[in-house]
């Protein structure tokens, strides 16, 4: 969203003028024709990116006050609304030299370094200088160079001309419905039992190259487990899988994965990422999302009881209009449209509008990329510059969560939307003390305090109070509900202030088409949108989340850009199998326990990580899967099996560690870093999550930013996780607690607690080499003169627990087999 800001006072030109003198010298052909005088590449994906989702929005807040598309030919003849009138320039000519950021008038302004520095109040951020500069370097790519970008479109129409693409816009690939493809044959005897095999060995065979063999019991068995439930097998579930010699054996492994409650919690955690889950607001104010957690449980019972995913989207956007005569199904069906209402939401807003257009636009983002892998954020303010989308394709989603209620009302001080659970009279009740809260609240923040005597604002306050504490004693939901049906008309650039034609409420043409039924007054048109997802014609839905589960289980995606199914985004490594996989899922009536297994029990999942140079020399990128791809574990999966193997981990289920009332300020005092908050031993999904003051252990290994959707956990490897692994608090008490373990077999050699510790921590026995080495490790560790004035009991107990800590930091450890 590139709203304009009014932070120019003076003229750019005026700087470009004087700093014309410092500028290299340019030929006169450049100044009259520039686009012909211009030798550059063409412009790439990369650039494009770049230029929108950097440098457009920067000269948008920073430069379109004087030199925007409303100022006519724009202060001193300069516009800087297309590349043409960029290169054109005003009266001093050029304002950049496209491949040279260091004689460019722009950048020389921006950077200042002239008499008169741009922006005139504060001097640009340097990443933003950069950009800039990067964007010249590469030749400064703008999509539809030759005419200035169309605010969206014109006249009264309220259809716009986007509504009908071109063939070239329609063929592509992630538009067409899936088509399923008879898996291809195999010379491959073992490679021929499933259809993904034949699908991922075809690929193989084509290339010239051979898998990796199949990994052993023991690593499988890790692996799986680690993938499916987030923490490590036990030593009894080991030694039952390695004397199981059936045919089924994994198999039967995979089905009581499943079926395990840890299930929910593990692969809950990974649609928390998609949906931005947090347990506080963030933004400028942080307050306790108090109920959140309530969308969390409903999320893990979800995955849990194998919920179909159509059905998971009906509920997500519009459960509160699904009809159940059961009150806790109804309860349910509420809190799972959580998922529009805990988004973060500026809340000291001063502009009503605004704030409520800009928690639509979060949501409208958010739903496109999560369900559709579809980037929309952009087009509030202008047409797709890539893919087929158009302002009115927006704005006729935004009249559908415009028509929804997120907030109770929209002002400096807003307040989220609840409902309350259990009963018709608890929700009554909920509502009359949302109003009350409401009335109070605004007489002290907005009333005129200087007006009331003492004894009202006393009773003000005390009113407030008494219905605070009543509402935090509540069961109660973030949720939205039903507002008032209305349809939005198109905000020209975005800006609340210059509207265009109404759209009617519908969804995007290029997917639905232009003969949409009308969405009625009496209702959002969210029911209509879940169902229009999750039609069997449409394109994306499926694919889109076959594809995160396959991620999720192979590390990459088929299509590696998992939140981006547009021309930005990657093209699939293997489409007929992306295609059968999406087709499969929805003839398994939208079961993902069964599209676990459609992946788990297949040759291509139970790899191992074997290396095979000619293959890296082919295949560098592995993107033909001839090996199992290196993951290391999630924070979460770290800390959780820190836990386990400690005999440490607090598996209950369920409800919530933020002990908050509604509306806390959980910046005040520093409460959103206090580390009691993080205590608990239960598992780590349980633990608050807490914008702008995320837990260390989480910050440590790529928890991704809650306040926006994510798909596709980054891995990053620095010095200070190493450093953490070694001396971290959890993993020092991890270590304690299983040293103890280790010594407290009484009757045992070294060897045999070298085995048990191996077994406990690693899913292997210790082999020969482990025993010397660890051996002489014990004894060096009792040896070191820090030690000295210690019992030999105390030497003996330090020694373990450094052994027992250096296992739990190796990368054996860290990273699934």
């Amino acid at each position: 969203m590139y709203l304009r800001q009014k932070h120019i006072s003076i003229c750019l030109v005026c700087v470009l003028a004087q700093l014309a003198a410092v500028r290299l010298a340019c030929s006169a052909a450049a100044a009259d024709e520039p686009d012909a005088a211009i030798k550059v590449a063409p412009p790439d994906g990369a650039g494009f990116k770049l230029f929108e989702t950097q440098v457009r929005p920067l000269l948008v807040e920073h430069c379109y006050e004087c030199h925007g598309p409303d100022v006519g030919d724009g202060e001193g003849g300069l516009r800087l609304d297309s590349r043409h009138a960029i290169l054109h320039g005003g009266k001093s000519g050029p304002a950049i030299v496209p491949a040279d950021p260091a004689t460019s008038l722009l950048i020389l302004a921006v950077k200042h370094d002239g008499a008169v520095a741009m922006p005139p109040k504060r001097k640009l951020a340097q990443r933003e200088i950069d950009s800039l500069a990067d964007w010249v370097r590469i030749g400064a790519p703008w999509p539809g160079d030759e005419t200035p970008a169309s605010p969206g479109p014109t006249g009264t129409d309220a259809q716009p001309a986007g509504d009908t693409w071109d063939e070239q816009a329609r063929s592509f690939w992630a538009f067409q419905l899936p088509r399923r493809t008879e898996p291809p044959a195999v010379a491959a005897s073992t490679w021929s039992g499933t259809p993904v095999d034949r699908f991922i060995r075809a690929s193989l065979d084509a290339a010239g190259l051979a898998p990796a063999p199949r990994a052993d019991k023991r690593t499988l068995l890790r692996r799986v487990t680690l993938d499916l439930i987030g923490i490590p097998p036990t030593r009894e579930e080991l030694n039952a899988f390695l004397q199981d010699n059936s045919s089924d054996a994994f198999a039967r492994v995979v089905d009581r994965l499943l079926a395990s409650p840890l299930y929910g919690e593990r692969w809950g955690r990974h649609w928390l990422d998609v949906v931005r889950y947090a347990d506080s607001n963030g933004m400028d104010d942080n307050l306790a999302y108090s109920d959140a957690w309530r969308y969390r449980d409903y999320v893990i019972a979800a995955f849990n009881a194998d919920r179909p995913f159509d059905r998971f989207i009906h509920e997500q956007l519009a459960g509160d209009l699904l009809a159940s005569d059961e009150p806790a199904r109804r309860d349910e069906l509420t809190i799972a449209t959580g998922f529009l209402s805990i988004g973060p939401k500026m809340l000291a807003e001063d502009d009503p509008q605004k704030q409520q257009l800009d928690i639509v636009d979060e949501q409208i983002d958010t739903t496109c990329r999560v369900f559709m892998g579809l980037t929309m954020g952009c087009v509030r303010c202008h047409d797709h510059k890539f893919d087929p989308l158009s302002m009115a394709d927006y704005y006729g989603l935004a009249g559908i969560f415009k028509s929804t209620r997120t907030m109770l009302s929209y002002r400096v001080d807003s307040k989220w939307n609840a409902t309350g659970l259990g009963s018709p009279e608890a929700a009554f009740r909920v509502a009359d003390l949302e109003q009350i809260i409401d009335r109070h609240d605004n007489a002290l923040v907005n009333g005129n305090t200087g007006a009331m005597t003492a004894d009202e604002r006393g009773a003000h306050t005390k009113l407030l109070e008494a219905a605070r504490q009543e509402y935090a004693s509540l069961p109660k939901a973030m949720a939205v509900a039903e507002g008032t049906g209305e349809d939005q008309a198109i905000l020209l650039r975005g800006n609340h202030l210059t509207r265009g034609p109404v759209v009617s409420r519908r969804f995007p043409t290029i997917l639905a088409g232009t003969e949409q039924p009308a969405i009625g007054r009496d209702r959002s048109g969210r029911l209509e949108l879940a169902h229009w997802l999750t039609t069997p014609d449409h394109p994306l839905t499926a694919r889109v989340i076959v594809n995160r589960v396959w991620r999720w289980h192979f590390g990459r995606g088929l299509v590696r850009t998992v939140d981006n199914f547009g021309r930005l985004g990657e093209v699939p490594s293997h489409p007929e199998l992306l295609d059968w996989l999406a087709t499969t899922f929805m003839a398994d009536g939208w079961s993902l326990k069964q599209l676990h297994r459609h992946m788990l029990l297949t040759e291509t999942y139970q790899m191992a990580r074997d290396w095979n140079e000619h293959a890296a020399q082919v295949d560098p990128e592995n993107r033909l899967l001839w090996h199992r791809a290196r993951q290391r574990m999630e924070p979460e999966i770290i800390r959780d099996s820190l836990l386990a193997v400690s005999g440490e981990l607090d598996r209950t289920a369920g409800g919530t560690l933020l002990v908050t009332t509604p509306f806390q300020n959980l910046g005040l005092g520093g409460l959103a870093r206090k580390p009691e908050l993080y205590q608990s031993n239960r598992r780590s999904v349980y633990l608050p999550v807490l914008r702008s003051a995320l837990y260390d252990v989480f910050q440590a290994f790529d928890f991704p930013d809650p306040a926006t959707m994510n798909g596709d956990r980054a891995t990053t490897t620095v010095a200070s996780q190493a450093l953490f692994m070694l001396n971290h608090e959890l993993v020092e008490k991890s270590a304690a607690r299983l040293a103890d373990a280790m010594l407290a077999q009484a009757t045992a050699s070294d060897n045999d607690r070298f085995d048990l510790l191996a077994q406990t921590v690693l899913g292997r026995a210790a082999v020969d080499d482990d025993c010397h080495d660890w051996q002489m490790f014990l004894t060096r560790y009792e040896s070191v003169p820090s030690l000295q004035t210690a019992t030999a009991e105390q030497r003996r107990r330090a020694a373990w627990q450094g052994l027992c800590r250096a296992l739990l930091a190796s990368n054996e450890f860290v990273y699934l087999p």
